[in-house]
């Protein structure tokens, strides 16, 4: 199945992961995670999309599913959505954007953009009107966060122009946090440098000691499969 063939026929899905604060191991929030039982490949998913040049449909579709989906299920913790640089400038997304909260009840969740740091895109960033777009989308009450932010080559000047309420961490950081001390003095370096103003996020948690680790040194937010799985239904 072409991925034509599965936005016509609404063979989209998505799986929410669990986002936890670890000072008192409270529920903070959920990331919405883009899934199809005839595509595995999230990353290919996207790529299939940017070639056959109907990104912003995939793009808008998720968002748009992913947080009826949170709503119903009554939720309101943050629900971070992915987003493609592409699609923040894209003419129509704020119009869409509008429509979208227009009628959300008092009590919605709030809702973060998690900036993609796609190759493809990296060009992008550099636009004169991406900055003035995050303030449009601040003013409906929407955050920001950098994804898997060390990742891509520019993650530290997008990061200080954007300054995002919430920097996330790839996974990388957090294999075997517990026992890499260069890893350590960088995710302290992090925490201390961003702390007041940025939220650091670390991803990929997996072990019991990397997540004491995590904490140790200032993580404040974590998600992995260790603090919990992708879900198809919220609970």
């Amino acid at each position: 199945m072409n991925i034509f063939e599965l936005l016509k026929k609404n063979n989209l899905f998505h799986f929410y992961q669990p986002i936890y604060h670890l000072e008192d191991n409270q529920l903070f929030g959920y990331e919405a995670l883009l899934r199809s039982d005839y595509l595995k490949s999230p990353a290919h998913l996207f790529k299939v999309a940017m070639k056959s040049n109907i990104l912003y449909h995939l793009d808008t579709t998720s968002i748009e599913k992913a947080l009826s989906i949170y709503r119903k299920q009554h939720q309101q913790e943050k629900l971070f959505l992915n987003v493609f640089i592409s699609t923040l400038l894209n003419p129509n997304f704020v119009e869409f954007m509008e429509k979208l909260l227009l009628h959300a009840p008092q009590n919605a969740p709030k809702i973060v953009f998690e900036m993609n740091e796609a190759i493809e895109e990296e060009e992008m960033w550099a636009s004169s009107i991406l900055l003035e777009r995050v303030a449009i989308f601040r003013s409906m009450g929407i955050e920001f966060a950098i994804d898997d932010f060390g990742q891509g080559t520019a993650s530290l000047r997008n990061t200080l122009e954007i300054e995002p309420e919430y920097l996330k961490l790839d996974r990388f950081f957090a294999h075997n946090l517990g026992t890499s001390e260069k890893k350590q003095r960088l995710i302290s370096l992090f925490t201390e440098y961003f702390n007041k103003d940025t939220t650091v996020v670390l991803e990929g948690i997996e072990t019991a000691s990397d997540l004491q680790t995590a904490s140790d040194l200032g993580i404040d937010i974590a998600q992995g499969y260790y603090l919990g799985k992708p879900a198809e239904i919220v609970s």
